[in-house]
């Protein structure tokens, strides 16, 4: 056909005002126009619309009306000069496309999951562990339905290379599968309590019953196989530890963590100790590796709730947990000196077992004066003192000088603490000096000599603070000081030096800075003062 006339398209109209005549598109019909000669404002309508006389086909012989023909112009077969070039079918677009996010995420999915269970099967299979009690079919499930999942999407993630993705996907899981057979040593089911037997046809056969024996009642009710498991291990290990189950009865599981970390840093016990839920919020906790005997784990337990019952042939204590002693007092009351209830929460929170309201009570209370219950928050303080786990010692002393009536049983808890740390490389906090100096114990003298060595800046008046003993100490060190070390050692000379300090601070005079030898003239003139009648 050919092509029509763009010029078909559109509408003559005429201006009512000028006579102009326009072609505007049909799409403006019954709209607004303005014409570009008088610049009047009209609708296209039927009354502007020009109209042609109709004529029909034949009646007319303009070449033009052939573009009205309604049969198609026959035009003779195009034959192409040369032969057409065949060309392959184009490529999958999707093999030039990058791979989506999606397949991405599913792949590295696989990977990390496969990865994931393959470190709990080898990892949680022990006594104790995340899979302890669960049976090696039910591991092969986790396995199976694990490298399954992960064959899947590999295969979904790697949509060129599906059968590679398949293969990889099909040795993972081969390997995962293959874990349980190699690590199973916590593959043995938990006992369970048996349910009781009922009557035949609900009639009640009186028989003779013969004594209970209580433990093999608990070794019933509770399950105790995890326990004689450990202490079975520990026997053949010819370990000297030992291992005690603990029948923790309406422990919450909010307080579960809080319980494991108090038992483990007061009995020293191994991190594998585990819990065993027993239901009804009833717990049986293996404490294993720890050194105490049953009476000495029950007195440590004890601050847990009520000691119910023990039972020392299974090596189980029975307690009662006490759950309103994890709930914190009052913080307005614990903070306000003027409170009559101030002191008496203050004691109850340094019996707590968690560390982190045991150390605010102890701040709270060095800054507090010992008016009431001084002899029980002194007896506290003096247990923190002499606990290893505690790590806020500096605290405790500062509360100690301020509680303690007399200070020699503080200082030498302190001075205990001191050589543990001294032992260990640890910092020493001032207040904990400060404390034993307080009590005037000699034996403190050689570590303090030591700290004041290190910084003479910090320990200088605590060093000076234990009076004429360490004169002798300062004498025999004088020699072989220089720097700000002789300048401490001539400002304690005299605060505590005597005749014996005259003749080396004078001698050492003659070839002293300036600086120094004012200092000296103190030291001497300090001394000299003490020395007159």
């Amino acid at each position: 056909m050919p092509p029509s006339n763009p010029d078909d398209s559109l509408l003559l109209i005429r201006c009512p005002s000028c006579g102009q005549r326009f072609k505007v598109g049909d799409d403006l019909k019954g709209r607004t126009v303005e014409c570009g000669g008088c610049e009047h404002r009209f609708r296209i309508n039927d009354e502007v619309i020009v109209r042609g006389r109709k004529f029909y086909p034949g009646e007319r012989k303009d070449p033009g009306l052939n573009r009205f023909q309604r049969v198609p112009l026959s035009f003779a077969p195009m034959t192409p000069p040369v032969q057409m070039v065949q060309y392959a079918d184009p490529p999958d677009p999707a093999n030039f496309e990058p791979t989506p996010p999606l397949r991405i995420l599913a792949g590295l999915v696989a990977v990390v999951l496969m990865v994931f269970i393959a470190l709990l099967l080898i990892l949680g299979a022990h006594r104790g562990g995340a899979l302890d009690g669960m049976t090696t079919f039910n591991r092969l499930l986790m396995a199976g339905f694990t490298g399954l999942l992960g064959m899947a999407l590999l295969v979904y993630a790697n949509r060129r290379a599906k059968f590679k993705a398949f293969f990889l996907g099909l040795l993972m899981a081969s390997g995962l599968v293959s874990l349980p057979f190699f690590f199973d040593q916590g593959s043995i089911p938990l006992d369970q309590v048996p349910r009781p037997s009922t009557a035949a046809q609900g009639k009640e056969i009186e028989t003779p019953q013969a004594p209970v024996d209580p433990d093999e009642d608990l070794k019933t009710r509770i399950g105790t196989g995890p326990l004689e498991a450990e202490i079975l291990r520990l026997e053949k290990e010819g370990s000297p530890r030992k291992a005690v189950g603990l029948w923790l009865r309406d422990l919450r599981e909010t307080n579960r963590l809080l319980v494991r970390d108090y038992l483990l840093r007061t009995l020293n016990a191994d991190p594998q100790s585990h819990y065993y839920p027993r239901g009804d919020g009833d717990f049986l906790m293996v404490v294993t590796g720890i050194n105490q005997s049953l009476s000495e784990v029950t007195s440590v337990v004890a601050a847990l709730g009520s000691i119910e019952k023990t039972y020392p042939r299974l090596s189980v204590i029975e307690v009662k947990i006490n759950n309103e002693s994890f709930i914190e007092g009052s913080i307005e009351k614990m903070n306000n000196k003027k409170d009559p209830a101030f002191y008496d929460l203050n004691k109850r929170e340094l019996e707590s077992i968690d560390l982190e309201r045991v150390s605010k009570a102890v701040k709270r209370l060095a800054d507090a004066e010992p008016t009431v219950y001084r002899a029980d928050i002194t007896r506290k303080l003096l247990a923190l003192m002499g606990a290893d786990w505690v790590d806020f010692k500096g605290d405790v002393a500062r509360a100690l000088v301020v509680w303690s009536e007399t200070p020699g049983p503080a200082g030498e808890a302190g001075l205990a603490s001191l050589r543990k740390m001294m032992e260990k490389a640890q910092a020493v906090p001032v207040d904990l000096v400060a404390l034993i100096v307080k009590g005037k114990n000699l034996e403190v003298i050689p570590i303090l000599e030591q700290l004041w060595a290190a910084n003479p800046t910090q320990w200088e008046e605590l060093f000076g603070a234990m009076g004429t003993p360490v004169e002798a100490v300062l004498l025999k060190r004088f020699p072989a000081t220089v720097g700000a070390l002789r300048q401490s050692s001539v400002r304690l000379l005299g605060k505590v030096g005597g005749p014996e300090s005259l003749p080396v601070l004078e001698g050492a005079a003659a070839s002293a800075d300036p600086e120094l030898k004012v200092l000296i003239e103190k030291s001497v003139h300090a001394i000299r003062s003490r020395m007159a009648p």
